[in-house]
């Protein structure tokens, strides 16, 4: 049994996202809103296992896998995340920021292309570059969660799926912006004399990274359902008598 704990919890990052990738094969959600979601899940599922795989089973990777371990496949992880969830919440609803956003994002990846160009290489976790991408995706939550509560139409945005991912989507980066803008001193004897509370920081990120994919999956699989009822709105307009 402690052994089953152990190989859960090392491999929470990948099993974690199977998750969402479960609706995705069942439910099939469709849409140009939904397909930021789709490609973030499979891609984050891929390079997670690449770079749990070359942890526990470096010994099994080839050379090109594992070289300069897997802090490689976390930095692309951080950026793919950022890039695909602001391209979700800025396709998901009108914003009248929207060009701002869209700045922070285009300063995000200018950022990210000069910092691992200039200034530190891709196989060391950058923690300024996982720092930047929290900023830019809590800027992107808040920003949808204010115009939610602004909006005079008759969506009911609590009760949307994008509700539920943006709410997921905050929560992880609220918890996690902390956890890797000290992942160093945390780690490091000079600054931190009991490494205890450095493992204990990423127990959290793990639950936390847990808790994000659930809510990922349950926004996913409500928006089946949004699919059905606006499908069978459609259905009945088309049927209505001299419906223009």
């Amino acid at each position: 049994m402690l052994k089953l704990f152990q190989f859960l919890r090392d491999w929470s990052e990948v099993w974690a996202l199977l998750i969402p990738l479960i609706i995705i094969l069942i439910y099939k959600p469709l849409g140009r809103k939904v397909r930021p979601l789709v490609f973030y899940v499979i891609i984050a599922f891929l390079l997670n296992f690449l770079a749990v795989f070359v942890i526990e089973y470096y010994y099994l990777a080839p050379l090109w896998l594992n070289e300069k371990g897997n802090n490689l496949y976390y930095n692309l992880h951080s950026f793919i995340m950022v890039v695909f969830f602001s391209w979700y919440i800025l396709t998901i609803r009108p914003n009248k920021y929207v060009l701002l956003l869209k700045a922070f994002l285009a300063i995000y990846i200018l950022f990210v292309l000069i910092n691992f160009a200039f200034f530190e290489p891709t196989y060391l976790l950058s923690s300024r570059h996982f720092t930047a991408g929290s900023i830019v995706l809590l800027l992107m939550c808040l920003s949808y969660f204010f115009h939610s509560m602004q909006d005079d139409s008759q969506i009911n945005w609590i009760k949307h799926p994008s509700f539920i991912i943006c709410t997921g989507v905050c929560l992880y980066q609220a918890v996690t912006f902390f956890v890797f803008l000290f992942i160093y001193p945390l780690y490091d004897d000079a600054y931190n004399k009991n490494l205890s509370f450095a493992m204990l920081m990423m127990r959290v990120y793990q639950v936390v990274f847990v808790l994000f994919c659930i809510l990922i999956a349950i926004g996913l699989y409500h928006y089946r359902y949004k699919q059905k009822k606006d499908a069978d709105l459609n259905n009945i307009i088309d049927k209505k008598p001299g419906y223009v």
